[in-house]
Formats: C-alpha cells, structure tokens, sequence
C-alpha cells in the first residue's frame, strides 16, 4: 500500500511539473526524483501525513520560495507567478524552473513584465429586434405553400409496398 502511495504521489509531482512547462523528459525525472527522496526524508520523521500530502506540500513550498526569488519582493510573487505562465516566457524560460539561480536576464524579464487585465467590459441593454430572414422567408413560403399531404401519403404508401415486399421475400427464401 505504501509504494502505491508513493507511486501516487510521483505521477502527482510529474503531473505538476509539466504543468510548470517542465519537457525535457531528463529534467522532469532528475526533478521528480529529487523531491520524491525529499519527500521520503519528510515523511519518515512525520509519517502521520500521506506520501502524497507530504510531496505536495514539499513542492508547493518549493515553488513559492522559486517564485518569491524570481519577483525580487514578496509582494510581486503573485505577478512573477502570471508572468511565468504566458505564452512567450513559457518558450524561452520553462527549462529554467525551479533552477537554483535563474539567469539574470529571466529575473530582468520577471520583473519588468508588465501585466494587462484583458478589455474593460461595457454592459449594454439588449432590445429585441426582429430577425430578417431575407429570401429565405419568401422560400419557405413558397415551398409550405405547394406542400400537399396526398404527396406525402403517396411516398409513405410506396415505402410501405416496399417495405412489405422485401419482408414477404425475407419470409419466402430466408426464413
């Protein structure tokens, strides 16, 4: 049961790095490996938590304690963490995490990186207007006009006879 726990709490930490832009399948094992064996460390001297408390736990001080390096101030950990995650840093920067000392320029990007909330929202009423069909009013009009239930009891007694002869020639040469 405990190895299951811990093969739990492995595939967890995987599944967290990756998410974190981790690729190189190298790295993510070498860092997978080092915090399971942290977390081995941890779990021994306080074995009342679960292999899987006690790695994420881990992982999540050590990624906070990354991301408060990173912003240079406790207060700009949150932007550092935003940063991060866009689409352009995640390119060139995702091989870099959790490196011991980040590259000078990454700190310079982190910290000058200017974050913007997306456009401002205006509500407006909404008034409910007529839809215009167009030429297609006038099409269907026409079409409901020529519609005439003795065509359409025409093509249900045809599909009937032919329905009833396939069944009556199942029954003669199949059955």
């Amino acid at each position: 049961m405990d190895e299951l726990a811990w093969d739990d709490a492995c595939l967890r930490l995987e599944d967290y790095l990756r998410a974190h832009g981790v690729r190189p399948r190298e790295r993510l094992l070498a860092l997978t490996l080092e915090m399971i064996r942290q977390a081995r460390g941890m779990h021994a001297k306080n074995p009342g938590k679960s292999p899987l408390e006690t790695t994420m736990k881990l992982v999540i001080d050590r990624t906070d304690a990354w991301f408060s390096t990173l912003a240079g101030a406790p207060e700009r950990t949150v932007r550092a963490r935003v940063a991060f995650f866009s689409p352009s840093f995640q390119r060139k920067w995702a091989s870099e995490f959790w490196v011991s000392s980040p590259p000078e320029e990454l700190l310079a990007e982190i910290r000058n990186a200017t974050i913007e909330a997306g456009p401002a929202l205006d509500f407006q009423s909404l008034v409910r207007k007529e839809m215009d069909y167009g030429a297609m009013k006038d099409l269907a009009r026409e079409t409901w006009g020529q519609f005439s239930w003795s065509h359409a009891l025409r093509a249900f007694l045809l599909w009937l006879v032919v329905v009833l002869v396939a069944y009556g020639a199942y029954l003669r040469f199949f059955a």
